[in-house]
This record gives C-alpha cells, structure tokens and sequence, in this order.
C-alpha cells in the first residue's frame, strides 16, 4: 500500500528519538537479525522491496495502449460492417490494415522497454544482512556469533539488520544503530551537492526528514566509512518510494494533438459518410448498395494506413537515435523531441563536468599549506580535498610530504566548518594548519570559496579545538565545477532550433548565473535552490505555454519528470528516474540532445506529409465521388475498387519516413493542429475534384466498367504524382525510396486494369492522353495554390 511522503517522515520522526535499545524493542527483531520464518512473515505483509514503476509496463498493457486509437477503433467498426454486409474481400482488407498497423506499433514499443530494462542496474542487488538460523551457502560469522548473510534486496523487510560500508549503495530506509565515520552521498534525494555524515544521535528531528543525521535512505550511496541499521521502510513506505507511488504523468502535447488531428479526420468522416448514403440511395434507389459503398467511402477517407506510417516514422526516429547514444523508452517522445521549445536543465553534471576544481588561490603559500592539509588528514577526503591535492604537481607534492609529518588532526564537523591537521617540519616545528568555510564569500562571483589559517603551536599529547583559536589568515581558495566543453556549441544549437534552456538547480543562484555566463548564456532563466516540490510547479506553469522537456536524474527530479512534455534521464540515473523517463540518454551531454531535436523533428515533418496528402486527397475523392454519384445512373466506383485504390495508395506511401526534409522544416518546433489540417483540406482537396470531373466529362459515352477503371487509374496516378509537389514547400526531390515507391504502384495501377480483376478493364487508347492532360493540370494548379498558401498563411505543411 502507498504511503505519502508525510506519513513516512512521521514515523521516521518518531523512530528519531528511540535509542537502539528501544528502537529495537519497538520493531519486535533481535539485534542478531531476523529468522527466515519471521522473514517470510514480515515479507507476505510488507511486500517485496520495490519501487513503482519497477519493473516497467507489462506486454499485455502495452498491447492495449496499442490499440487504444480513435483510427483503430473507427476502422473496426467500419470492418464489422463490411462483415455484415457479407463483403468479405473489403472486410479482410480493413482486417489486416488494423492488424499490422497495431503488430508494429507494438513490436517497437516493446522492443524499446526491454532496451530501457536492461539499463535498470544501478540499484544494489544484495545486501549484507544479519539473520539468526541462516542456512544461505554465503554467510559469515563474527567474532561475536552473529551470522551474516548476501541477501537479494528485494527480499528485504522492516526489522533487517543490515552492514553498511564505503561503496555500498542503501538497500532500504535504515535508522543506525552504530556507525564510525560514516558518510553518505544523497544528493539524488535533497539535492546537495557534497556527501553528508551520519551518526547515532537520538535527537527528534526537527526540519527535514532528509536531514536527520540518524537516518539512511534508499538511494543514497556509502562514500565513506561503515555502520550497522534496522531497516524501518522498504519499497513504497520508503521516502524514495513515496514520492514515486504518487505520481502520475499528465496529458502531454504529443497525445493531445494526435487526439485531436485524429478527431478532426473522424468528424469529416462521420460527416461525409451519411451525406454519400443519403445521395447515392436517393439517386439509384438501392439503399443497401448504397449503404456498402458509403462505407467503402468512409474507409477511403479515413488515413487507415496513419498508426503504420507513425510507427514507422516514430521506429526510424528512435533507431536514428539510439546511434547517438539515445534510448527511446516510449515512441511518442520522438515527436516530443520535435515539438519541444523550452528544456529544462540543472547545472551540475549537465551545463558543467561535476567536478570540483581549484580555480584560483591566494599565492604559493596558501596552495602548499592547503596541500598539506588535504594530503596529510587520515579523513575522508571531500571533492575540494581532492581538487586542492590535483592542482598540485606530483614532483611538489613529494616535497611537500617529505618535509612535513602529520602529528594528529581536529577532524570536520558541521558546527565550526573546518578541519585542522597538526604538522612537524624537518626541525622539529609544529604547524596547525587549518582549512573550512571562510566568512569572506565570494559566491556572488559564481565561486565557493575557502578559507585557509595556520599558526605554530607547541607540541602537546592531546589537541583540542581551542588551539585554532588565534590562527591568523594565509589566504584563499576559490573553487568551480567547470562547464562542459561541449556545453556552449550544444547550447548555441539549441537556441538556434528555437528551444530555450532553462536552468533549475539545487545550488546558489550566483553559481548558476556564473556558468550560465561561461557557456554563452547569459540571459538564461535560473531558478535556484529549487526543492522538487518546485521543480515541478516550475514545469508545470511552462507548460501552459510550452513543450516541456525535463533533464535530470535523482529523486529530487521525479516530481518534475512526471510532469514533462518530455522526461530525459540517463543510464546512471536512479531507477525511478529512469522508469519515469520517455527517454535516457546513455552520456549526459547536451549535444545527444540537439540530434533528439532534429530527429524529432524529421519525423514529425514526415508525418504530416503523409496526414495532410492523404486526408486532403481523400476528402477530394469524396466530392468527386458525390458529384458523380448525382449526375451519373451508376456508381462511379465500386466498394472493392475504392479499397484496393487507397491500400495501393497507402502502400506507397510506406517509403514516407524515409523522405528527405527542407531546412526550414526542422528549424523550429512543430505542433500537431487539427485547425490547421481541416484549413488544408477544404482548400487543397477540391482541387482534384475538378479535374476529376474534366475527367468525367471525357469519360460520359463510356460504359460503367470502363468508367469505373479509367476513374481509378486516373484517381490512383493523381494521388501518387500529387505527393511529389506536396511534400515540400520548395522545389527539392523526393528521395530514392519515394520515387521507386511511386514508380512502382503506378505501374501496378496502370498494370491492373488488363488483369480483370477487382471489376477493372482494359483501357482504350483515346482514354491515356486525356488521363496525361487531366493529372498535368491538377499538378500545375496544386504548386500555383501551393504559392499562394505559403504566401497567405506561411506555412505548408
């Protein structure tokens, strides 16, 4: 069962103030672990040590959402219909456009789940566990009888006794019960950006739980020394998994606009639909021919081919992108790569390298005394010890070494911010030297600064902390973690493709503001010290006016990830980051992100070539159809010819995701609009019709047979050459596999008619230079309309 984030702090709270003693009485376990019979207990009511999200979505959900598509479910019920009606050919027809168009869009899909699980392995596979009566083959005793066994974490329950120490990643929520030297790195949970120390204290925990210096949590790493604990959460009653239980991903713009440029397709549909019935049966008086071939018109006019030429687009995109080092986790991301115009960004790891290092000191003397101190500590060493001791040269450092020896050291603690070593030199001098917070700071420089004091000092047994008192100034040491050296170039692409970056960091704003000048950016929004609760909020306002996309890879980042147009990960992130993610990249570069962008946009671009050529086409065919269906005693064309003539169609528009792109198609975000379609189709689609109904004119003495065939040549022929001056709002050539497609059909087209099938006959010669003239106008008119929409409207497609 979940639990909010508030109940768990509660308990944690109360647990704070419990000595060992009674914490362990509290729980019901023996300091020398659980028995596997109290195990089992614990497990069937507590559950197994997950997260949500976990394991990913199930192939069975998955087929579902596959087959959630207003297209799918409008074509089915226009298949059940063709069964009714015992047109068994259309009706398989229809029936296999559903199936492989759902098969594919699944097969993608699934495949690139189980790409993204293969990622999930940061989390600790086994924990050292204390367990009384333990038979595991891999158990070790201590020397005072405890047995200690590897056990998988997910089988961990409240009450374990488990063995922390330096590299071990947290199993579960643990309270401490010993620890020597502990530290921990969190920063994936509160955001800060240093590891913290842990002790045994029973302090009531008065501000964040996250704070508490009693408590582990899943998702955090060991950085440093070892410890004993309880476990009191596991799975969703831990503070990790509170926060990914909660959460739900909205509706986003890539769904949103599908939906509604899908709707917009089905209104025409269920429009146009009756109006052929009602014209057709008037006009011939056999209303149950009439009712089949409206039904035929619906499916014509209906993009049937859509979730195949999206899945294809979408399959490409990906595979375009897992060659960058790109995981796509859900295909609809590819389009919100496209469509996106705001990211969001932290600055560690992300804008800079995470690394601290040394970029400036006060002189000489300052740089050997804060080696020294760094070098000599017997401590943990934190990233500006590690820092001060790389910006040294190792020839120096062996000097420095072998002139100074450490006589004993006042380690760090939070309260005085500092750390002394006491040194003696080669005559026998002793040096406090002392290295910690300065009162001077400089983090308004974008710089943490600090400070380094020393005095000499006579030699005693025992040090105390009141022998820093006194210490004078040497000077400074000023530190940054510097930008990536690919930043600046992606961030400059970025902008260039219209996507604004927008920086949303745990640490100081001046810091921020600092690396954001380093890279170019100075005008960048920041929103420092943002806590995920803020995150989120952040996301969710630029959403009312965006595409969102989110980078980031901790629990502090969840929040925000679930609410993102677009949730960007990378492969070392913690899994509930990653399970949220639409897509992890597998280097946390900005540059991976400017080739996500173009793909995305190429495929959208793709995309709408084949929504707006197929639906304006078939809107077209639908006024010619209504026009002959008035004016002529017979159907125009039969059900079975209007089915093989859109599914020859469609076939050839399957090379569509393969097209090349004009620049100016990828050089902004692009958004679905069904508003924008309906607006093309009324002023593109008539077009054919009049040509259409030249055609028509010439066509009058033939008989119906031959008038059906040199319809659905001329219908065919119109839709494929028509592809060639639509797909492009400039003059470029379509690529190889478009043309070979379009060759292809045509001469299937132009082939059928001497077959017999499907109704169709042969041609006579007087019908072919009227069929030249009549798909040579409607070309010309199509760029000569085509001039003046970019003109009116500045856009095409």
């Amino acid at each position: 069962m979940t639990r909010t984030t508030h109940a768990v702090a509660a308990t944690l709270t109360e647990l704070s103030a419990m000595d060992a003693g009674t914490l362990i009485r509290h729980l019901g376990v023996s300091p020398a672990g659980l028995t596997t019979l109290e195990r089992n207990a614990r497990l069937a009511r507590h559950g197994r040590n997950r997260v949500a999200g976990a394991d990913g979505p199930r192939w069975t959900a998955r087929l579902l959402h596959c087959l959630r598509s207003p297209f799918v479910g409008l074509l089915l019920g226009l298949d059940l219909v063709l069964a009714l009606t015992s047109n068994l050919a259309g009706s398989i027809t229809v029936g296999v456009m559903v199936l492989v168009s759902v098969l594919l869009r699944f097969a993608q899909e699934y495949r690139s789940d189980l790409a993204a699980k293969r990622l999930r392995a940061l989390v600790a596979t086994t924990a050292t566990v204390a367990r009384r009566g333990s038979r595991s083959p891999r158990r070790f005793a201590d020397p005072l009888g405890t047995v200690t066994t590897e056990l998988p974490v997910e089988l961990l329950v409240p009450g374990d006794i488990v063995h922390l120490k330096a590299g071990d990643l947290v199993p579960a929520d643990c309270r401490l019960l010993t620890a020597t030297n502990l530290v921990v790195e969190q920063a994936t949970l509160s955001g800060e950006s240093l590891p913290v120390r842990k002790t045994v204290t029973t302090d009531r925990i008065a501000g964040n739980v996250l704070d508490s210096p009693v408590f582990c949590f899943l998702g955090s790493t060991v950085v440093g020394g070892s410890a004993t604990a309880v476990v009191v959460g596991t799975g969703p009653s831990t503070y990790l998994g509170s926060i990914a239980e909660r959460l739900a991903r909205p509706d986003h713009d890539a769904d949103a606009g599908m939906r509604s440029t899908a709707w917009t397709l089905i209104r025409f549909t269920l429009v146009l639909a009756p109006i052929v019935l009602a014209v057709s049966g008037l006009t011939h008086g056999n209303w149950s021919e009439a009712a089949l071939f409206a039904v035929s018109v619906a499916v014509g006019l209906t993009p049937e081919m859509l979730p195949v030429i999206v899945a294809a687009n979408l399959a490409k995109g990906a595979v375009e992108l897992s060659k960058q080092q790109v995981i796509v986790k859900r295909l609809r991301a590819v389009h919100e790569f496209g469509q996106l115009d705001v990211l969001c960004v932290d600055k560690t790891g992300t804008l800079t390298d995470d690394r601290i290092v040394l970029a400036g000191h006060t002189d000489d003397l300052t740089l050997e005394l804060a080696y020294v101190n760094s070098a000599l500590q017997t401590g943990l060493r934190n990233p500006f010890d590690r820092a001060v001791i790389d910006a040294v040269d190792p020839d120096h450092r062996l000097l420095l070494e072998a002139n100074w020896r450490l006589v004993d050291e006042l380690p760090f603690d939070h309260e005085r911010r500092r750390m002394s070593v006491i040194v003696r030199d080669t005559e026998g001098r002793h040096l406090l030297v002392t290295k910690g917070a300065a009162e001077h700071d400089a983090a308004h420089n974008g710089t943490r600064v600090l400070g380094l004091w020393c005095k000499e000092i006579e030699e005693r047994e025992i040090y105390q902390l009141a022998d820093e008192d006194g210490a004078e100034l040497v000077g400074h040491l000023f530190f940054q973690d510097p930008p990536k050296e690919s930043a600046p170039q992606a961030i400059k692409q970025l902008r260039e493709l219209g996507v604004e970056i927008v920086v949303v960091t745990g640490d100081n704003e001046h810091v921020a503001r600092k690396v954001c000048r380093d890279i170019g950016i100075p005008d960048a929004t920041v929103h420092a010290r943002a806590t995920p609760a803020r995150k989120a909020e952040i996301v969710r306002e630029l959403r009312k006016n965006h595409t969102v996309g989110f980078l980031g890879d901790g629990v502090n980042d969840a929040a925000a990830l679930r609410e993102a147009d677009l949730a960007i990960s990378v492969g070392g992130a913690l899994p509930v980051a990653r399970d949220t993610a639409d897509v992890i990249l597998l280097r946390k570069d900005l540059t991976v992100l400017t080739q996500g962008v173009l793909a995305g946009r190429r495929t959208f671009a793709n995309t709408m070539k084949y929504v707006k050529l197929t639906a304006s086409s078939n809107f077209g065919n639908v006024l010619s159809v209504l026009a002959a269906a008035v004016f002529l005693p017979f159907l125009p064309m039969l059900p079975v010819q209007l089915l093989v003539q859109n599914l020859a169609y469609d076939v050839a528009q399957l090379a569509i995701p393969w097209d090349g792109v004009d620049r100016d198609q990828v050089s902004s975000p692009r958004k679905w609009a069904g508003g924008d379609l309906a607006r093309f189709m009324l002023l593109v689609g008539p077009l054919s019709s009049v040509f259409d109904v030249v055609l028509f004119a010439a066509m009058r003495h033939y008989d119906p047979a031959t008038f059906r065939t040199g319809w659905f040549v001329e219908g065919l022929l119109s839709q494929l050459l028509i592809v060639h001056v639509i797909r492009t709002q400039r003059r470029s050539r379509a690529s190889l596999p478009v043309i070979v497609a379009t060759a292809l059909v045509a001469a299937i087209g132009l082939a059928l008619p001497f077959s017999g099938l499907f109704g169709l006959v042969a041609l006579p010669a007087g019908y072919f230079p009227w069929l030249a003239a009549v798909v040579l106008g409607y070309c010309a008119l199509v760029q000569a309309v085509k001039t003046g929409y970019v003109r009116k409207f500045a856009t095409w497609l």
